[in-house]
């Protein structure tokens, strides 16, 4: 069966995690994804924890499905054979600083007159342009001014970061919906032409923050912690042995959350009797505590979580990471999955699998490759370089110092 971007070549020219996923991704529904990794160290995600016999497992994971191989772009014969590559590409993805491309020669300015097919990505933490365009940044960094981190956190209490890279994440899946957008309208309509595309990790956290819109009409908008500013009950409960999540916010869930833990008189309640008016600061504690006493009732938060689910309420007691690879709905949606790792004693190891799922065209994981694995089969068996060439170019520095 053809993969879904079977016949898209990639160049992944990406570092750390919002490129380099966008890519895997390509990767996990066909596209052939060539990893252009700098000498030496590679990228950095060589050195990002867990390791497993010496070897990063982020790494493998982030680039899964990839060929890589070593460039120093810096260096004319490394930059001419980077150039070699774009000549086989349909997509460039790049993650450095805005300004670090134009320095090299191979900005999208330079690159489009001479490959005008070519789609390429720009992943940063700010965008292209304006005033924050120069600043270096980080998933945290994109957090912090989007004003994800002033959401998270309890009142007056200073504000906590999220705890994934969601920025990261939520970049390099919009880098791969447009990237499939891009492919579609450059050969369909397009007459041939590529695009660039400029998506910020900043600009992701703000597209991200749903408080937004409300803090602009309430400027006096609080963190409301482990609970919603404008809705309730949604939010995490509290018990002896754990805690839950449960979402009663329409007013049949309301009744029956209310029936279920023998308070009805609750249900009329003028000061509860909507969503909105039970998450105000004051109507809130009454209900986090009517909820919580209920809970310390019970046996266990297991037994809250049967009760709640037979009801047909919302909830889900919170689970522990160490948990979730055993999770048997996740085992069954393949998204925790035996990750194969032929550079390893063992042939998996456990990692999360591909949360997009295609009917006619499923993803399929492959290993990520070991640093500068497959230069001779991209340079020599692709590009038909001979030996002597290959030796001429080393010696040259296009691999990086010898």
């Amino acid at each position: 069966m053809k993969k879904m971007f079977e016949g898209v070549r990639v160049i992944d020219f990406g570092n750390n995690v919002a490129g380099p996923l966008c890519a895997a991704m390509l990767a996990d529904f066909g596209a052939d994804v060539i990893k252009v990794e700098k000498p030496v160290l590679g990228d950095d995600s060589h050195g990002f924890t867990p390791y497993v016999e010496g070897k990063s497992l982020t790494n493998l994971w982030l680039n899964r499905g990839k060929r890589s191989v070593v460039l120093d772009v810096k260096n004319p014969e490394g930059k001419r054979l980077f150039k070699e590559l774009l000549k086989t590409a349909d997509v460039l993805i790049e993650s450095f600083k805005p300004g670090v491309m134009a320095r090299l020669g191979l900005s999208w300015e330079d690159l489009h007159p001479e490959f005008p097919h070519l789609i390429m990505f720009s992943a940063s933490a700010f965008g292209q342009n304006g005033p924050y365009r120069d600043l270096p940044g980080y998933d945290m960094i994109a957090q912090a001014v989007s004003g994800l981190i002033e959401t998270t956190g309890y009142g007056e209490l200073p504000a906590v970061k999220i705890g994934p890279s969601i920025c990261d994440y939520a970049c390099a899946y919009n880098g791969f919906g447009a990237i499939a957008g891009s492919l579609y309208y450059r050969d369909h309509g397009g007459n041939g032409e590529g695009q660039h595309i400029d998506i910020a990790l900043a600009e992701c956290g703000l597209a991200m923050n749903d408080h937004t819109e409300l803090a602009i009409c309430d400027p006096s908008t609080h963190r409301a912690g482990n609970h919603h500013v404008i809705l309730g009950p949604y939010g995490v409960f509290n018990a002896n042995d754990g805690s839950i999540t449960i979402a009663a916010l329409n007013p049949k869930l309301w009744e029956i959350l209310c029936n279920l833990m023998g308070r009805p008189e609750l249900i009329d309640d003028p000061d509860l009797n909507t969503s909105g008016k039970r998450a105000i600061p004051a109507n809130r504690e009454r209900v986090v505590e009517a909820i919580e006493g209920w809970l310390n009732t019970l046996p266990s938060i297991d037994e809250a979580q049967r009760i709640l689910r037979e009801a047909g309420v919302p909830c889900a007691k919170i689970t522990k990471l160490k948990d979730l690879q055993y999770d048997e709905h996740f085992i069954a949606r393949d998204m925790i999955i035996d990750f194969p790792t032929p550079q390893l004693s063992v042939p998996t190891v456990k990692a999360r699998g591909e949360h997009i799922h295609l009917s006619a065209t499923p993803a399929e994981i492959k290993p990520g490759p070991e640093l500068n694995q497959h230069a001779d089969e991209v340079f020599k068996g692709e590009l038909g370089f001979t030996d002597q060439q290959m030796a001429d170019l080393t010696a040259a520095g296009a691999f990086g110092k010898q």
